[in-house]
């Protein structure tokens, strides 16, 4: 029963489940204040300014704002001038972290200065759960770690990996895909 059923799955785990919508879900994480944000704009283009000002709204509570985005188009190796846009305004606002999904493949991570700061925008990080056969990018991924403090994200770390599957699992890449996927993904 797609998105309702996932939301009961978390919730019967002991996880909040996350949007979309304009309202952030707050959690305090070793004395840092976060909020995230879940947006959607695949199904209807996202009201960019509603959007914009839930992230202003976030970030006047002093909270270190992330959002997550349903948004690009699939298979594409790079981001669409739609996402590039969202991205900026997103930062303009106050976000410290956008993570984008839909493409199926890894996008090239980007940070974006603004008065405020910087923000770090990964477009797409392709499939991690989805054992997707086909494209030989839609089985390679990279687990990025970030590390926040109150001004945002200090510092970046990918973790290459690619989906066999036969077996449905994430595996260790080979070196030659190692290189692949960061090249694709370009970290900072």
């Amino acid at each position: 029963d797609g998105p309702a059923g996932t939301r009961s799955a978390l919730e019967a785990a002991g996880t909040t489940s996350l949007g979309p919508g304009l309202e952030p879900v707050y959690r305090e994480v070793n004395g840092l204040q976060l909020a995230f944000l879940a947006f959607e704009d695949i199904t209807l283009p996202l009201d960019t300014n509603a959007a914009v000002q839930a992230i202003r709204a976030a970030r006047l509570t002093r909270a270190v704002v992330i959002v997550s985005i349903h948004w690009g188009a699939e298979y594409q190796g790079g981001a669409s001038d739609r996402q590039k846009f969202l991205a900026q305004k997103f930062a303009q606002a106050g976000a410290a972290l956008i993570w984008g999904h839909h493409p199926h493949v890894l996008q090239p991570a980007k940070w974006i200065d603004t008065v405020q700061g910087k923000t770090f925008v990964l477009y797409s990080l392709g499939n991690a759960l989805f054992d997707q056969g086909g494209m030989d990018d839609t089985r390679r991924s990279a687990l990025v770690l970030v590390t926040l403090n109150a001004a945002g994200v200090t510092s970046v770390r990918s973790v290459p990996f690619e989906i066999d599957v036969a077996t449905s699992r994430v595996v260790q890449p080979g070196t030659e895909t190692v290189e692949k996927i960061q090249a694709r993904l370009n970290p900072p």
